[in-house]
């Protein structure tokens, strides 16, 4: 069972709402002051059952030029546009504003409803059929059908019916694999349920329980309950209108414009790249930098048109531009806007998002305009080529790309594949983990990092090698920890670096000491050994070879590495054998008596406290020897 969505276009008082009564029954008319006036002010659902099994939300849009910026909320999703025009009337101005609005938001089918034929005799509906047969020459809607009605008596319902039923059969089927997305249209609140919004949902499924992202402002909360056309459900589907209960948010925290997503998926920006169309009964062309009024999804927000190719745009014409806007939205690649001019209030144009998350641009560069014409015309492998260039030292898992533009999962399998047959990128990590990145950007990050290393063993020769979070701050930064630990990972395994531990260093690069260092080793070795059970701590080593303290943590640290000196304490250390014979004699003393306690241990050496303590709680962490209160005991 398919989904579709009709929204409903055309002048004030040309009955739409009366139409859609006849069509389903229900009244969309729900706001008291609608009831008043006899105008839908805002937006009204109805649920159609078609003849073919197959389900319509339509959309009841206000016709009114006041409340257009309603209508430009409901046309959010439109499959196709029913196009209702008064026989008595003919096509009127808002007529012609719908139009055009849903031809910029990408909408391909319609059907014409010729509304109140009962008031028009037939010479008069051949005029007005003519009328609308122009006003639709040249665009999408060209070959739409006309069919003439009357609500009121009930005449040519059945066959709109019909025509609307096998236009609704050509609507390609939603998206149902890709992640949610829905545009909010309505927020309220009931007593006793909490907040509750509306909207369209444009791809994916969503569930009970799920946990929630409401952006711009990055709200999280969870699904209490799914409504469609007030029946609960369990799981909605791309192409229904949908109510959500809402749960961990206040009424007041959302309003219309707000888009519902899974976590982690889109993200807000302030600028976006498009190719915009400027409507050809615009009186006068667009300069640059002129302030607008932008309609995203269920969003209004105020901008300034970047022309990046000229100075103006002449009615009918079209170009690059990009939208810098004063409030942040939530675009998709593909995603369709439109534009009204800031005062006097009229729709001017609008496009297709081709970038929703772009640099600033300077005007009038050749790669910028090279790079969106890439982006524009949407070949698959062209559009990866440019991202792996874009992010070179980068490396991209394959949900980094299908987020931002609309490849499927196994068409980017292939476009992969191709671009590593050719050499032009590189696959490091494995399974599902693996992230793709462009050779060139990976052979060039690699010399930095190898470079880094080379650098560091130079200033510190005698350190294994320089700790993998330093190594990540100094070279690695724009890189995620997933992103930087996949790629030590690759140089790992192509023989690059070692990584020990916490440590890496270059694979060519061996700790080598020099005579002075080797001679200084053994200085400090034979001070060791002279100190036996007290030896001089780290501080007392530095005044007496005259070694600065840093540099003799790193002789130490070798000497503790290849097993002569242990470390005891921070600052203490002993060598080994002088450890093995103080253990032979803690054993022989506790084999004799049944305990022994610090002054019984200090005697036994003919040492201090200083070092009898450190020494004891050693012995207890080699498990040699436990406590119990003051006094130890063999294990």
């Amino acid at each position: 069972m398919k989904h579709v969505i009709i929204g409903t276009a055309g002048h004030i008082d040309h009955g739409k709402t009366t139409l859609i009564k006849a069509l389903t029954g229900a009244d969309t008319d729900r706001l008291i002051e609608e009831k008043k006036r006899g105008i839908s002010i805002d937006l009204g659902f109805a649920q159609f059952k078609l003849p073919s099994g197959d389900i319509a939300g339509i959309v009841d849009v206000p016709g009114h030029e006041r409340f257009v910026k309603n209508m430009l909320a409901g046309a959010t999703g439109m499959d196709l546009v029913l196009l209702v025009v008064a026989a008595d009337d003919g096509v009127m101005p808002q007529t012609r504003e719908h139009f055009a609005i849903a031809n910029l938001l990408g909408v391909k089918r319609a059907v014409v409803a010729l509304t109140k034929t009962d008031l028009v005799d037939d010479d008069w509906l051949r005029l007005a059929v003519e009328d609308i047969k122009e006003t639709l020459r040249g665009t999408h809607f060209e070959d739409s059908p006309i069919i003439p009605v009357s609500a009121i008596k009930g005449t040519g319902i059945k066959h709109l019916t019909e025509e609307i039923d096998k236009v609704a059969r050509e609507v390609t089927e939603k998206d149902l694999n890709s992640s949610y997305r829905l545009p909010i249209d309505r927020v309220f609140s009931l007593k006793g349920v909490g907040t509750v919004v509306t909207g369209t949902l444009w791809s994916g499924k969503m569930s009970m329980e799920d946990q929630v992202v409401i952006l711009p402002d990055g709200l999280n909360a969870r699904v209490r309950n799914l409504q469609v056309h007030d029946e609960s459900v369990e799981t909605v589907h791309a192409g229904q209108r949908v109510a959500i209960n809402l749960a961990g948010v206040n009424r007041e925290d959302i309003e219309r414009g707000d888009t519902i997503l899974p976590p982690d998926y889109l993200s807000p920006t302030y600028i976006f790249d498009s190719r915009f169309h400027l409507l050809s009964d615009v009186p006068k062309p667009l300069k640059n930098g002129t302030r607008v009024r932008v309609y995203h999804a269920t969003h209004e927000v105020m901008g300034r048109v970047i022309l990046l190719n000229r100075n103006e745009l002449c009615p009918g014409e079209s170009d690059f531009v990009q939208l810098q806007l004063e409030a942040p939205i939530v675009p998709k690649y593909e995603d369709r806007y439109v534009v009204r001019q800031y005062s006097p209030v009229h729709t001017i144009g609008g496009g297709r998002i081709i970038d929703g998350h772009p640099n600033r641009h300077k005007r009038f560069r050749a790669n910028v305009i090279s790079r969106l014409k890439i982006l524009e015309e949407g070949k698959s492998e062209d559009i990866a080529r440019l991202i792996f260039k874009e992010f070179s030292k980068v490396p991209l898992a394959k949900d980094d790309i299908i987020m931002h533009y609309e490849l499927l999962s196994n068409e980017l399998d292939m476009i992969l594949e191709s671009l590593l047959e050719k050499g032009e990128i590189l696959s490091i990590g494995a399974g599902d983990s693996a992230l793709y990145i462009f050779k060139e950007g990976y052979e060039e990050l690699k010399e930095v990092i190898l470079n880094y290393l080379r650098e560091y063993h130079v200033e510190n020769p005698l350190s294994p090698g320089a700790k993998k979070d330093v190594v990540r701050a100094q070279v690695m930064s724009h890189l995620s920890s997933k992103q930087a630990d996949t790629l030590i990972g690759e140089l790992v395994a192509s023989k690059s670096v070692i990584l020990e531990g916490d440590t890496i260093r270059h694979f060519e690069v061996k700790t080598e000491l020099s005579k002075g260092q080797e001679g200084k080793l053994k200085k400090i070795l034979s001070k060791l050994k002279e100190g036996e059970f007290a030896p001089l701590t780290l501080n007392e080593l530095e005044n007496n070879l005259g070694i600065p303290v840093d540099e003799l943590r790193e002789y130490l640290r070798i000497l503790t590495s290849e097993g002569d000196v242990v470390r005891i304490k921070h600052d203490i250390f002993y060598y080994n054998d002088a450890i093995s014979r103080a253990k032979d004699k803690l054993i022989n003393f506790l084999k004799e008596n049944e305990k022994m306690g610090p002054a019984e241990f200090k005697d036994l050496l003919g040492v201090t406290r200083k070092y009898a303590l450190p020494l004891l709680e050693y012995f207890d962490s080699q498990k040699i020897t436990r406590r119990v209160g003051s006094d130890r005991v063999l294990r």
